[in-house]
Formats: structure tokens, C-alpha cells, sequence
């Protein structure tokens, strides 16, 4: 076994799974519910193809209710299901109130776990390895295993708990047997305190790797946890199907099931190495081959926040009306600008990519990603409706393919930059200015001298315009000789879908790459569009004819470009400044002309500014 395979039998792994968690949402919001058989429906009527199960409690799954079936359907098992029905907002179901409860389970998670990871709306991976080892050499009873079972062993609980005890009885406190054991005793603490204070059950599996861990965690549900070690492997994968493995179930397990007639995961192993590298090449052939021995050498990773936020909508009977499908946008635009208003609100982070998926009746599955300027519903709109006009082409009011499925989402989230970025530090320091001059000439009118805030504030907005003939007069602004037309011209090209990073200038700092159009005042951005998106003006600053709603970003471009300059001027003068004789060397390819900035040690942006 390889050394790596070894370093993975020695994490002590769990995945917690909530029981069934939008009924339990629902029971602790309607208590009269509890121990009832209960369906939760998507709508409460038969609109968009009519409304199923999406989710299904333990009591009413024993009367033989499943999830998608139909509310009909399921009333013809039983009348005596109680039937919810999700919140609705914008003809769609609202899971606001489900996060929320996820919040809570997820915060108890973190706050016990060394690594957590956060796998989706009702379930985390938990490494408790180091936990663990803080806990080795303490005694293991009967009663702390009240709700354990262990993988592949037959027979009830008790006889299983029995067995167990036993083997251990025979095992040192450094086997791993032993530590996975901890390991169990310590998550049914962690599913005990969320029940105590969220009123939520939730089941575990407790391994030594994600794959196992998560194949534990389903074997005996609800409120209960499973421990699987490396030996019961084996018997384990006897029970289950290999498309149940994570990452099994979709195209790739679809053509494995094909091409090597399998359906156990036990059927796995009869494979060799060579074999499976030869058919589906090394890295996919090699992952495959460990999997088949319960081995998955991916590490639990710390994230406790989604990597996207996504808005979808199914059609079952299929869309092709562009008006249709545009009203569909804009819905799903103005839910997902609330989440993505709720995540900079709360997590301090803004998305920087944008994404289309549609499922099509001839295209089949297809996605458009583009980046994401700012958190608005009209500029998400207008972003997913030039993805969508990518892959569809529109005539006399209808598209040339019908959508069955429209999903939105914007992800690759980024720090949100702070508000003393550089578009408000350039007002600031103006505003500074004319406050000085005023103090001037009104400290002989007041006894008592304002606070420097409100001196501030007293002081009348700057005018856009005056701002950027400042930039231009005070700064080595862009001539004809080195803003060539060319350079605007490409700029405006991509300009909607990147203003910033499509500048031609590669040493901006991290402080200027956000989109200053969101630092301006409401009476800027009237002003700058006005005129409407169909007129064009002078920029103030090169003269050419732009286009009144592109105007925003083409003096972005501009702000960006006179920032870098002078940025590079101050560097450049401090560096022959600070230099010694002693370092006056011959020249290399290093200090030439072109050398880069970023190559430079030098001080941040911010303290440039606070020296100006």
C-alpha cells in the first residue's frame, strides 16, 4: 500500500447528513406535525405540469409515499398524509426560511470541526482528526454508542455495538479501529447539540475518507450514525450500487455501467490498475482503481460558504416565446440580486463570473459564462439574455429551440473591495482640499471650529466632470500620441463584459481592478445617463464620441490607465531616490525599461495616496 494510501486510513473523516430536512423545517415551524406522515409540495396546485412530493418524512415513506409523486397520487395511498406546500415567491419555491436553518446546523458543525466543509444546503464533511487525538486514552462505553452502528456487521444494534466492544477490548488506544471509535463518540455529541438547539435529528458516517464516510452516512437513517473502517470495505460495497459513490453518478458512471457491465461497487475491484488506466486514462483510470478499494486521497477543505448562488426554473412543457422567456429572466435576475446582496452583506464578497445554463430540446445541455460586473437586477438581466442570444437565435417573437430548463447563477467570489477604494480616496482628497481653503477664510466668522467630518460634508459635491479635467490637468493625462484609437476602440469591444481587466495595462494593484461605476453618486449616474443609451457625448477626457449608457465604463478606462501612470511615476521617482551608489550596477534584463512594476518592492497604493 502506498504511503499516501496510508496517510488516508489515518484521517478520521464525517459526513452529517440532516434527516429529511425541509419536513423537519417544516415540523419545527407547525409542531402539530411531529410523528405525522407528511409531503412537502412544491406548489399547492397543478400549475407548470403539475406539482410533486420534493420531499417525503419517514412516517409517510412508510406507508409507501415517495418522493415526485404526485399530491393526487399520494392521497389515493393515504388521506392521512398532511400535505405543505413551499414557500412561494415569483411562482417559485422560496428557500429562504431553509438557509436559514442550515445556518444554524452548519455554525454548530464549524464550531466543533478542525476542517469543515460545507457539501450542500443540509449536509458537511467534518475532519476530526486533530479532535480526535486530543481524546486518545479515554474509555469507551456501551452507552456512548446508544445510536452507532457499524458497517458490515449484520444482525440489531445492540448485537453490533456488542461485537464491537469486544474487538476493541482487544486493540491498542493507537489503532485506528480505536480512534474511528473516538471519532463516533464525538459526532453524536455534535448531532446532540444540534438537536438540543435547532430541534433538528441529522445522521453521520464516520471514516477515514470523504467516499466511505459519505456511503456510511446512508445506511442507517434517520438520527443515527454508522462507523466504517478499511476491513468492512468489502462488505459494505456488496450493498450498494457504484452509482451511489460520489462523482459515480453522472456521465462517467453512465459509461462505466455500460462498458464494464457492473452494478455493485464490489464489482469494482475485479479490475486491474493497467486496465482501468488503459480505458479511461491515468489520472480518471487511477482515482477509479483506489475508489474501488476505499481509498479517495481528497481532503476535507475548509469552505463554510456556497462557491455559487444559482436561480433555476423548470419548464416541463417547454418555452419558446422570447417574451416568455424574458419575464423568466428578470425573475430570476431580482432572486438571484438578493442573494447576491445577502452574501455582500453578510460574507463581505462579491461574485466576479456570471453564468447561463439551459437545457434545450435539440441543443441539449448548454452553458455561457461572461464576468459579472456589478450586483443589480437589470445589468443580470441583460447579462443572462446576451448568454441565452449566444445559443438561440429569435424570429417573429419565438426562439429557434425550446427551453425546458433556465438557470442563472454568478460565482468565483472575491473579497468585497472596501469603501475607501480608489474612485472614493480621488473624491475624498479633492473634498480635503477645498475644505482647507474654506477653513481659511471662515476661521475669522466662527469661534468654534468644525469637526473635520462635518467640514466635509458641508463642502458641495464635485461636479463628474470637473473631477475628470482635474485627473486630466493635474496628471500626464492620455494625449493622441499615447491613446491611440485603436486603444479606445478595443476597450469599448469588450467593455461589456469586462471594463476594467480589458484595458491594456497589466500593473494595476488589486485596490483599482473593481468597477468604479458603483462608487459613483446617484446624481453622477443621472447625469451620465441622461441623455439615454441611444445618444453619444464628448468624453471629457480624449474628445471621442461615446455612447451615453457606455459612458460609465469608457471613464473607467480612463481612470484606470492616468491611476497607472501616476502610480508608475511616484514608483519610479522613489526608486531613484532610495537607490545608493553601492547599487548603481551594470544594467540587466531585469532593471531595463519594461521591467514591471509588480516586480517591484514597494508600498501598497493606499499609503501613496495618503502621502499625495
Amino acid at each position: 500500500m502506498s504511503q499516501e494510501c496510508v496517510k488516508d486510513q489515518e484521517r478520521i473523516v464525517a459526513l452529517v447528513d440532516m434527516d429529511c430536512f425541509y419536513v423537519q423545517v417544516f415540523v419545527r415551524q407547525q409542531p402539530e406535525l411531529r410523528g405525522k406522515p407528511v409531503a412537502v409540495l412544491q406548489y399547492n396546485d397543478y400549475t407548470d405540469g403539475g406539482s410533486g412530493a420534493i420531499a417525503v418524512s419517514y412516517e409517510a415513506r412508510a406507508l409507501g409515499v415517495k418522493r415526485g409523486m404526485m399530491k393526487k397520487d399520494i392521497l389515493a395511498i393515504s388521506p392521512d398524509v398532511s400535505m405543505v406546500v413551499m414557500p412561494n415567491n415569483r411562482k417559485k419555491a422560496d428557500l429562504s426560511m431553509f438557509r436559514s436553518a442550515s445556518s444554524e446546523v452548519m455554525a454548530i458543525f464549524a464550531k466543533h470541526a478542525t476542517v469543515f466543509e460545507r457539501a450542500s444546503i443540509d449536509e458537511a464533511f467534518i475532519d476530526i482528526t486533530e479532535n480526535v487525538k486530543k481524546m486518545v486514552g479515554l474509555p469507551i462505553s456501551k452507552d456512548k454508542l446508544s445510536r452507532t452502528y457499524i458497517a458490515g456487521f449484520e444482525g440489531s444494534r445492540e448485537d453490533q455495538i456488542a461485537r464491537w466492544s469486544d474487538h476493541l477490548a482487544g486493540v491498542s488506544h493507537h489503532s485506528h479501529d480505536y480512534k474511528l471509535t473516538l471519532g463516533a463518540v464525538y459526532v453524536d455529541m455534535i448531532r446532540s447539540q444540534v438537536l438540543s438547539e435547532t430541534q433538528f435529528t441529522c445522521s453521520a458516517g464516520i471514516g477515514f475518507n470523504k467516499i466511505v464516510a459519505k456511503l456510511a452516512a446512508g445506511t442507517h437513517k434517520p438520527n443515527a450514525q454508522t462507523i466504517i473502517t478499511p476491513d468492512n470495505i468489502p462488505a459494505l460495497y456488496q450493498t450498494i450500487n457504484f452509482t451511489k459513490i460520489r462523482n459515480f453518478g453522472g456521465k462517467l458512471g453512465k459509461a462505466m455501467q455500460e462498458e464494464l457491465q457492473i452494478e455493485w461497487a464490489s464489482e469494482l475491484v475485479k479490475f486491474s490498475q493497467g486496465d482501468l488506466i488503459t480505458r479511461y486514462g491515468d489520472k480518471t483510470g487511477q482515482w477509479i482503481y483506489n475508489i474501488a478499494r476505499g481509498v479517495d486521497l481528497e481532503p476535507v477543505k475548509h469552505r463554510s460558504l456556497v462557491k455559487h448562488s444559482a436561480c433555476s426554473k423548470n419548464f416541463p412543457q417547454g418555452i419558446k416565446l422570447v417574451s416568455e422567456l424574458e419575464k423568466w429572466v428578470h425573475d430570476l435576475s431580482e432572486e438571484l440580486e438578493e442573494r447576491l446582496s445577502f452574501e455582500l452583506s453578510d460574507n463581505k464578497r462579491i461574485p466576479t463570473q456570471f453564468s447561463t445554463h439551459m437545457r434545450l430540446k435539440e441543443g441539449g445541455s448548454t452553458s455561457v459564462q461572461m464576468p459579472l460586473l456589478k450586483i443589480d437586477v437589470d445589468h443580470i438581466a441583460a447579462s443572462a439574455l446576451k448568454c441565452i442570444n449566444r445559443k438561440l437565435t429569435a424570429s417573429e417573437g419565438r426562439y429557434s429551440d425550446v427551453v425546458y430548463l433556465l438557470s442563472i447563477s454568478a460565482g468565483k467570489f472575491v473579497p468585497a473591495p472596501e469603501k475607501n477604494n480608489i474612485f472614493t480616496m480621488l473624491k475624498k482628497r479633492e473634498s480635503e482640499k477645498s475644505a482647507e481653503n474654506s477653513s481659511v477664510t471662515n476661521e475669522t466668522q466662527e469661534d468654534k471650529e468644525p469637526d473635520e467630518s462635518s467640514t466635509v460634508d458641508q463642502q458641495p459635491k464635485q461636479k463628474l466632470s470637473g473631477f475628470f479635467e482635474k485627473l486630466k490637468n493635474d496628471i500626464p493625462g492620455p494625449s493622441s500620441d499615447n491613446v491611440a484609437a485603436s486603444d479606445v476602440g478595443a476597450e469599448q469591444e469588450t467593455v461589456s463584459e469586462s471594463p476594467v481587466t480589458a484595458v491594456p495595462v497589466t500593473n494595476l494593484k488589486q485596490e483599482i481592478k473593481v468597477n468604479l461605476w458603483n462608487t459613483l453618486s446617484d446624481g453622477d449616474q443621472k447625469i451620465m445617463l441622461q441623455s439615454g443609451a441611444g445618444t453619444k457625448s464628448r468624453c471629457p477626457v480624449c474628445s471621442k464620441s461615446v455612447l451615453e449608457s457606455k459612458m460609465s465604463e469608457h471613464l473607467d478606462f480612463h481612470t484606470a490607465l492616468t491611476l497607472q501612470r501616476q502610480i508608475e511615476a511616484e514608483l519610479k521617482r522613489e526608486e531613484s531616490v532610495s537607490e545608493s551608489p553601492k547599487r548603481k550596477l551594470p544594467q540587466t534584463k531585469r532593471t531595463n525599461k519594461k521591467q514591471k512594476v509588480s516586480d517591484v518592492p514597494t508600498k501598497s497604493i493606499a499609503s501613496f495616496f495618503k502621502k499625495a
